[in-house]
């Protein structure tokens, strides 16, 4: 799968490596996994295709920096994320405030109604009845004694749309990684070269920002 950079930062160029070689070949490592570049720098060796590549103590090093640099990036945007769902929850919560103030209002009024002998639409009743059930019975107690009985139109707003709540908003699926510039010859694999690069999460399945 061809996976697609989106920055690249470069944190070690391997200083005896003949960039002029023609018989010198080039591949480009991305290590998809943090755990997995922690491992590599840990026993300072990575696998490229099968075969073992021994990490000199200056590319160890090398990749540790890179490495920090990528957790510092990742925990910027993971902290960016979650302020953006939090701004999402505090309007949700809102509008759900909101709303529960607006329902007590109604319940309210069309209580003083029913207490009044008014006839109010089934509709208003239903609600009264399910989200306020003493206060239904109370206002249907004083309707007993009511003399004046006139109709009311209703409180209750036609269906509305249920609100979409657009959890990804302003969601940033950046991963920054690790990736190897291996020098390939006819004496093996070396590190021609060590970057800190940024790519999008789809690109790369299954893996997390961290």
């Amino acid at each position: 799968m061809d996976i697609k950079i989106q920055s690249s930062t470069e944190i070690y160029r391997n200083p005896s490596f003949d960039s002029g070689n023609a018989d010198v070949q080039h591949k480009r490592v991305l290590i998809t996994s943090m755990g997995d570049a922690l491992t590599a720098i840990q026993k300072g060796r990575i696998n490229v295709d099968g075969d073992t590549l021994e990490l000199s103590d200056e590319a160890k090093s090398a990749m540790q920096e890179a490495f920090d640099k990528a957790m510092e990036e990742n925990a910027k945007i993971n902290e960016m994320n979650a302020a953006m769902h939090n701004s999402v929850w505090a309007e949700q919560t809102a509008d759900a405030e909101k709303k529960m103030m607006e329902d007590e209002a109604k319940a309210l009024k069309i209580a003083m109604r029913i207490g009044k002998g008014d006839i109010v639409p089934q509709k208003d009743e239903s609600f009264l009845m399910t989200t306020k059930p003493d206060l239904y019975k109370m206002a249907k107690m004083q309707a007993l004694t009511a003399e004046e009985h006139k109709k009311q139109k209703s409180l209750m707003d036609d269906e509305e749309e249920q609100k979409e709540y657009d959890w990804d908003r302003g969601h940033d699926d950046t991963l920054h990684r690790i990736e190897l510039d291996v020098a390939i010859d006819s004496e093996g694999m070396s590190v021609a070269g060590i970057s800190e690069v940024a790519v999008s999460s789809g690109d790369i399945s299954g893996s997390s920002p961290t």
